[in-house]
């Protein structure tokens, strides 16, 4: 296996281990977050879930983006854009504050997927698909695992902090 194989392998499984991880913080906290912190009612939380689809819905518009970017630095981008997101998610406690963040993760979340499938499709061999394929998948099932019995365990240790517990998570995944 030549060291290009390698690197490429490398950048799936970091992609694999960094969106879960900003991605499993910011939902696990997020509807306790909304009602002790931003006073959501149902209202804004359904306003809430709706536009963060709308960038999933809206995931065709990569093939205009990769006429100008290439699909990796577009990939570490998009997780970039996930981990910001999610680290200012505690820092903007507000109606408009929560829609901006959230949506700013949501496109980083959908365009990475996106990005993440089809890396993964072009620079897997053939005979070798399957397995790596496999190995992505364990590995985004343990980061979400890790995060969320690190949250269950940080929770019933230490009073809730939504600011630094989103920092973490979103810092952690723009340093990967």
């Amino acid at each position: 296996m030549s060291f290009f194989q390698r690197d490429r392998k490398t950048l799936l499984y970091l992609l694999a281990i960094g969106s879960p991880i900003a991605f499993s913080v910011w939902q696990t906290l997020l509807n306790n977050f909304v009602i002790d912190v931003v006073q959501f009612t149902g209202r804004e939380i359904g306003f809430l879930q709706s536009i963060r689809e709308v960038p999933g819905f809206l995931a065709f518009t990569v093939v205009w983006v990769l006429l100008i970017v290439r699909q990796q630095t577009f990939a570490i981008i998009s997780l970039i854009l996930l981990g910001l997101g999610t680290a200012a998610t505690g820092f903007f406690p507000s109606v408009m504050g929560l829609y901006i963040t959230t949506v700013l993760m949501s496109i980083g979340f959908h365009y990475l997927e996106t990005m993440q499938s089809s890396l993964s499709l072009q620079w897997l061999a053939k005979n070798e698909t399957a397995k790596v394929l496999g190995k992505i998948i364990s590995i985004r099932s343990m980061a979400t695992l890790a995060v969320l019995g690190g949250l269950y365990i940080g929770l019933q240790i230490f009073e809730p902090n939504y600011l630094w517990i989103y920092a973490a998570g979103g810092l952690t995944t723009v340093g990967i």
